[in-house]
């Protein structure tokens, strides 16, 4: 590797919380070689994939809990490998997060013991959307389109089953959480519209 080929500016991400406010921020400002791959990375177990880019970097502090900016563009890190003892190989998906704010209905009591639905904005944080799954389903007297997706999100975005997201105006329904991964977490996530 020539060092002289180190010479794309890529801002390193970390995600941080101010109260309910997740958000990714520059760490820092690195120098790379950066390489499109003609392959699409799948970046989520459960989802499609996205196009893939490859990140060459002297070694330092980065896991894959971090992001790239490169160009404006948004990277989620899939893999780092050591090479030559010097730099790291970073594989990554090229994906725009979106903002995304979970909100939670609890059903408390009133005066009257009567119990009262509350909806709650539990946190805002950006994620990443790939497609699942398109159905259609007849159904009587209408017809009812059901639009699935997969949210992958950093580790520090716990959702749970029956959390609604909003993104983008269009409010989603956690349908199964994938939580084993060690880096990220992925929501099944739904919206039924009569058709």
């Amino acid at each position: 590797m020539n060092a002289g080929e180190l010479n794309e500016q890529i801002s390193v991400l970390e995600l941080q919380q101010i109260g309910i406010v997740c958000g990714w921020n520059v760490k820092r400002v690195m120098f790379g070689k950066v390489e499109k791959l003609n392959k699409t990375n799948l970046f989520s177990q459960v989802g499609i994939g996205v196009k893939s880019v490859k990140f060459t970097v002297r070694k330092q502090d980065l896991s894959l809990f971090n992001a790239f900016r490169w160009k404006g563009d948004f990277y989620f890190l899939t893999d780092i490998v050591e090479i030559k003892r010097m730099y790291y190989e970073v594989t990554a998906a090229r994906i725009e997060p979106k903002i995304c704010t979970v909100t939670r209905i609890t059903v408390t009591k009133n005066e009257r013991k009567n119990p009262v639905k509350r909806k709650e904005i539990l946190l805002t944080f950006p994620g990443c959307l790939v497609e699942k799954y398109m159905g259609y389903a007849q159904q009587k007297p209408q017809a009812v389109s059901e639009i699935q997706y997969v949210l992958v999100t950093p580790k520090a975005v716990a959702l749970k089953l029956a959390d609604l997201v909003e993104i983008e105006g269009v409010t989603y329904n956690v349908q199964i959480a994938h939580t084993l991964d060690q880096y990220k977490n992925e929501y099944e996530i739904l919206v039924q519209k009569d058709v």
